[in-house]
């Protein structure tokens, strides 16, 4: 059986960030934006990359690079998506799943974000109509299934209302390009019911007209345990930012760099940030760099230390076979969970904390 996996897009827009250092997002979105999504269960944090490759007067066009890695066994594939301008307008359905070969095009539904007609209507009356095509998943229910990790699944057409859970906005946190802001979120309850059954997730979207995408959704009562977040947005960033923060600061996060579930195994989507290495450190021929790996404190503290250790392996192997960068230039070190730039008590704090830094060798300057 083919596997079925779900994707939630993650768009910025004008009105929608907040923050004390405000971040710069090309809008409206271009291709190469990347959004990560984070399903967490008793079990850890499994995150999904998510990269633009068209939008346009048409609609937006994606790709979703999946790997997993399973006793041993490294999976790869490669999903694209389309959603088209006029149900991101119009639409009241929902779709939230994709098999593997589908299209990917599904008219008459939105499928990562309610549309324009519906955020106005819930903006004016705080309730409207909706109807969601998910996949049920026997072991993690409809959220499980959200996710695309459940071990067994079939679709399910929900129907219902969403209305306003709080009457105002409130600020969610997501980061971009590493760094924490906060976005303008609408807090909303569904009321959806399968024959004789019913699902009532706790859902935030994105609280701008334009593109009011789904950022969290939290399950029923028996699900609780399990959230479906978005957690990170990457853009592209010119090796020349990351170049000056070491030459000034000796230190600077490289965002864009993802791994599989409990693995070290890099996800392609990866390529392009440590190209940008290989990059400043063919500009800056005296640089020597180490590369920091931290995750955050699920496991063991010696487990999460040799994961550290061996994903920034990874990194320093693709620097050194894909890019010629000379193996003496590079050093690696894996700080496991030691150097926390968040609480790990919640979802977007662990996400702050699985990350790899760059450290230049600046003794005596």
């Amino acid at each position: 059986m083919n596997p079925v996996r779900v994707v939630l897009l993650l768009v910025a827009f004008p009105g929608a960030l907040h923050s004390a250092q405000k971040p710069v997002l090309p809008l409206p979105p271009k291709g190469g934006l990347s959004m990560v999504q984070t399903l967490t269960t008793p079990t850890g944090d499994r995150e999904s990359v998510h990269t633009i490759q068209e939008a346009g007067a048409t609609g937006l066009r994606w790709t979703w690079n999946l790997v997993e890695v399973t006793g041993g066994d490294t999976i790869r594939q490669s999903f694209r998506y389309a959603e088209f301008d006029a149900d991101i307008r119009e639409s009241s359905r929902l779709w939230v799943f994709h098999d593997a070969n589908s299209t990917g095009e599904h008219p008459g539904y939105t499928m990562h974000s309610i549309s324009r007609a519906v955020y106005r209507r819930l903006r004016s009356a705080g309730t409207d109509s909706i109807q969601v095509m998910a996949l049920e998943s026997r072991d993690l229910g409809p959220l499980g299934a959200l996710g695309g990790f459940g071990r067994s699944a079939s679709p399910v057409r929900w129907r219902g209302t969403i209305a306003l859970a709080t009457p105002a906005p409130v600020q969610f946190p997501v980061l971009v390009n590493g760094q924490r802001v906060s976005v303008a979120a609408l807090h909303l309850r569904g009321q959806l019911a399968f024959r004789d059954r019913k699902w009532t997730p706790e859902i935030w979207i994105l609280a701008d007209s334009a593109y009011p995408m789904m950022l969290r959704w939290v399950g029923a009562a028996k699900e609780t345990s399990n959230v479906l977040q978005t957690i990170r947005i990457d853009f592209p960033t010119e090796s020349t930012v990351i170049e000056g923060l070491l030459a000034k600061e000796c230190r600077a996060e490289l965002p864009g760099v993802y791994f599989a579930f409990n693995s070290a195994v890099l996800d392609s989507t990866s390529h392009r940030a440590i190209a940008s290495v290989a990059a400043l450190l063919s500009k800056n021929k005296d640089w020597a760099i180490t590369l920091e790996g931290h995750t955050d404190s699920i496991g063991s503290a010696a487990a999460n230390k040799t994961l550290s250790e061996k994903r920034v392996g990874s990194v320093r192997d693709r620097l050194v076979n894909a890019h010629g960068v000379a193996p003496a230039r590079l050093r690696t070190a894996g700080m496991g969970s030691m150097k926390p730039r968040e609480p790990n008590t919640t979802i977007e704090g662990r996400a702050r904390n699985r990350r790899v830094e760059l450290v230049r060798d600046c003794a005596g300057q």
